[in-house]
């Protein structure tokens, strides 16, 4: 999903270079490619088309296929603020027909994240669904308030329910730090398009005046869960969550990168 505004960085994030000349995104893309993935779609806004054009329609290996997607706001309300992670999600229902997976572009998960998830969905015969969860005080920014899903887990680490917190903060935390949260790297199966589209034209007759309500994704998995019996599991993981939230986060992100480069975990060239 790289269709966000970036209006808390100051900027176009997602294609931000943050270490040799690459952006969060490429290492998240270089991970997904070792992990086994050949399929990558970009979920964007029109306006920004060119950019990512240019970055990577020629400069990928020539085995993977992608796809830009547009985030399309035709016959929605008019409105500055964005639709929501769930509205991005809707995008892909033309173009994705198998099981996939899905994250922010501005952040980064980790090779191991990538590796648990394609497995689970590719090697998966009982059709669930999964989401990588992360503990509550590896994802806070030490520059301002973040939005996480918080997670309520089971005894088999299925998620049993999700609530988007906006405005989370070292100075306003009012749960405990190991509190697991979805940083949105999600597997889904495809029933969850239909499931979704239904959800929002709800949303739509509820919130079609508002010019800030967001549709997100948790919304979606909470209701497949309650609703429809659907099964989120819970990938643990050794990888590290990392992102630029504020432009003041970005030294701090530099530094881990150079460190992983410099320890041979990602090669000085991605591609």
């Amino acid at each position: 999903m790289a269709a966000g505004m970036g209006s808390r960085f100051g900027g176009l994030k997602q294609v931000h270079e943050v270490a040799n000349n690459y952006a969060l995104l490429d290492f998240s893309i270089y991970d997904a490619l070792q992990a086994g993935f050949n399929h990558l779609v970009f979920i964007i806004r029109k306006e920004i088309l060119p950019v990512f054009e240019i970055r990577y329609k020629n400069s990928l290996p020539k085995y993977v296929q992608i796809d830009f997607v547009i985030q399309d706001t035709t016959g929605l309300p008019e409105r500055k603020k964005p639709w929501g992670t769930g509205h991005a999600l809707l995008s892909l229902k033309n173009t994705i027909h198998n099981n996939f997976a899905l994250i922010n572009a501005d952040d980064f998960y980790g090779r191991d994240a990538f590796k648990l998830m394609h497995d689970a969905l590719y090697a998966d015969t009982n059709k669930q669904n999964y989401f990588i969860g992360y503990p509550l005080k590896n994802t806070l920014s030490d520059f301002g308030a973040v939005s996480r899903g918080v997670c309520i887990l089971n005894e088999n680490q299925d998620l049993r329910h999700i609530v988007e917190h906006t405005n989370i903060s070292k100075e306003n935390l009012s749960m405990p730090l190991d509190t697991i949260v979805s940083m949105n790297f999600w597997g889904f199966t495809p029933e969850v398009f239909n499931i979704a589209d239904a959800l929002f034209a709800t949303f739509l007759r509820k919130h079609k005046n508002s010019q800030t309500t967001e549709f997100f994704i948790p919304q979606i998995v909470d209701f497949m869960i309650n609703e429809y019996d659907s099964v989120f599991k819970m990938l643990e993981t050794s990888a590290k969550w990392f992102g630029v939230t504020y432009k003041e986060d970005e030294a701090k992100v530099k530094e881990q990168l150079q460190e992983l480069i410099s320890l041979g975990i990602y090669p000085k060239t991605l591609w």
